[in-house]
């Protein structure tokens, strides 16, 4: 029997281009050798004399990784593949691409954004530096400015940025993924179908208080306070955006 699965597996092998073989070795190897970014593989011909591949099978397999976002290829005489840190773009870039085959429900949405944004708020207070302090108070000041000047453009960016912010400052990486994911989202994939412009001051000055409130608990170190603001300002973003017949648009899988 255990004769027959090695040979069942050898099959299932056979049957997938070795250039993936390849890749799945150096992903492995990477993960074995504790490789971090800026750390370098061995050269192209190295590495195809150790797998007794052709060019093109090697330069295949690498691009894979490249395409990836694991390697990085330098040019030059000591060029060669270099690991590189983990892209979140190229990450979410995945989702996204999942979804486009989903139906997006924006209950769902904020189902998950309420959640997760409360545990934010509680995670980063106390851990945001003055600088991050001084970013939002920055951030609030410009989506000020940005709703008296109508550029509802800028406003919602501004919005979600002052988010991305307080990820920053979280030690949760899962955390700050999925927050990050569901604003870069709502920032670059929300269409609103309603033009009314005092809506859309509304939805602004709403944001803008909620935003006040929260940092004025962050520089308390009020984590309680801080998640019942954020519960608020959520609830408030997602009866806004059924005002304003939020939807999103079907092109996520553009890159751009």
């Amino acid at each position: 029997m255990r004769h027959e699965a090695l040979t069942d597996k050898k099959r299932r092998l056979d049957r997938i281009k070795l250039s993936d073989q390849i890749a799945e070795d150096i992903r492995r190897r990477i993960a074995r050798d504790a490789m971090r970014p800026g750390d370098r593989l061995p050269h192209e011909r190295a590495l195809m004399e150790h797998y007794g591949c052709s060019k093109g099978t090697m330069r295949e397999a690498l691009k894979a990784l490249e395409v990836e976002g694991l390697v990085r290829m330098l040019s030059g005489p000591n060029g060669g593949p270099e690991i590189q840190h983990a892209s979140i773009d190229i990450a979410t870039q995945q989702l996204r691409q999942f979804l486009h085959f989903q139906k997006l429900d924006f209950a769902h949405v904020y189902e998950l954004r309420k959640s997760l944004e409360e545990s934010l708020a509680r995670n980063v207070t106390g851990r945001l530096t003055p600088d991050h302090l001084r970013r939002l108070e920055d951030n609030i000041r410009v989506c000020e400015a940005a709703n008296n000047d109508q550029d509802r453009i800028l406003v919602r960016q501004a919005e979600t940025e002052f988010h991305d912010i307080l990820c920053e400052a979280s030690d949760n990486v899962l955390l700050v993924f999925m927050c990050r994911f569901l604003n870069s989202m709502l920032r670059d994939l929300v269409s609103y179908r309603s033009q009314s412009m005092r809506e859309h001051e509304n939805f602004g000055e709403a944001n803008i208080e909620s935003h006040k409130e929260l940092l004025s608990a962050f520089r308390a170190g009020d984590a309680e306070r801080a998640a019942r603001a954020m519960h608020q300002h959520m609830c408030c973003a997602e009866s806004y955006m059924r005002r304003l017949d939020a939807s999103f648009r079907s092109d996520l899988l553009s890159r751009f």
